[in-house]
């Protein structure tokens, strides 16, 4: 009796284990930048719009604002692997201290290869190392 129960403990162990290492990460909705590369982003907008990444998971679509210009994009979510798409952005112009912000955010978006939920209100977007590139708080 006692092996059985030793036996089942393990099966329900493995179960979950496998179940939690699957399981996708609910990014959809609009998240603001907080971090890139594990600095916080310098507050420059002073009512300005911030920047931002928003996903819709019924599209497969990204959309946002990386500091200046607006971008959008595809992606797959599949469990915890995040497969961003080539980006089209607009092509203005700003301030260089914003551009230098869009850029680095641009670059890291670029390396994304999972994404990690540190809470119901907060992810991050990691590199193929795992570390973190972007930060993101929900809106």
């Amino acid at each position: 009796m006692k092996k059985i129960i030793i036996a089942l403990a393990a099966v329900a162990g493995i179960v979950v284990a496998l179940s939690s290492c699957c399981q996708s990460v609910d990014i959809a909705g609009e998240w603001s930048v907080t971090e890139v590369d594990g600095n916080a982003l310098p507050d420059l907008w002073e009512g300005q719009k911030a920047p931002f990444l928003s996903f819709d998971p019924a599209e497969n679509r990204m959309h946002g604002n990386t500091g200046v210009n607006i971008i959008n994009s595809t992606y797959t979510l599949d469990g915890k692997n995040l497969e961003i798409g080539q980006a089209m952005s607009t092509m203005m112009a700003g301030p260089d201290e914003w551009m230098k912000t869009e850029r680095e955010i641009i670059d890291a978006l670029g390396t994304v290869k999972t994404v990690k939920a540190v809470s119901s209100e907060k992810i991050e977007l990691r590199d193929d190392s795992g570390k973190a590139v972007l930060t993101l708080v929900r809106k």
